[in-house]
């Protein structure tokens, strides 16, 4: 029986942040008409010029999530679980228009708990290089594909970035 141990890296670590690459945040915030409000979960330089950020040592979890506009690319492995339940709740319940980057990792709970708890999926196109630049200066490149889950969000303006994934209408 094989085990995930390994891949799974337990709350905040260093290894767990993966800066969004611009084009992908400058496509979402036109997405948004122009301004994200709020990003729960990024780096204190705010990269990403949301209007209203939380990074460590601040809990963005545990901050009100009370905005129009909500960007999340929350830590790879483990970390990333309540960040999704935050999103799927608030998205669901329609409260605020969300884009939340995370892995396509389709066979898995959370990715199919997203497929089916997102008003639309976008499958991006290639693998993202991240912000976070290694010793040699070259970017972290993803080792998987990834996927915007969004929620209050008309997708067609991302369609450049890769394949939409509209949820049909009547399904759980």
């Amino acid at each position: 029986m094989r085990s995930n141990t390994a891949r799974w890296r337990p709350g905040y670590s260093r290894d767990n942040v993966f800066l969004t690459p611009p084009h992908i945040i400058d496509a979402v915030r036109v997405a948004f008409g122009g301004t994200i409000e709020l990003d729960p979960c990024t780096e204190p330089d705010n990269p990403t010029g949301a209007e209203r950020f939380y990074a460590l040592p601040t809990n963005g979890l545990a901050e009100s999530w009370d905005a129009s506009t909500i960007w999340c690319n929350p830590p790879y492995g483990e970390a990333r679980l309540p960040w999704v339940r935050r999103c799927l709740e608030i998205g669901q319940a329609g409260r605020a228009a969300i884009a939340l980057l995370v892995p396509a990792h389709t066979d898995t709970a959370i990715g199919q708990g997203l497929l089916v708890g997102a008003d639309a999926v976008l499958f991006l196109r290639g693998r993202l290089d991240f912000g976070i630049r290694r010793g040699n200066g070259r970017a972290w490149r993803a080792t998987h594909p990834s996927m915007l889950a969004l929620w209050g969000i008309a997708p067609g303006s991302l369609r450049d970035l890769g394949v939409i994934l509209l949820r049909a209408e009547g399904r759980p």
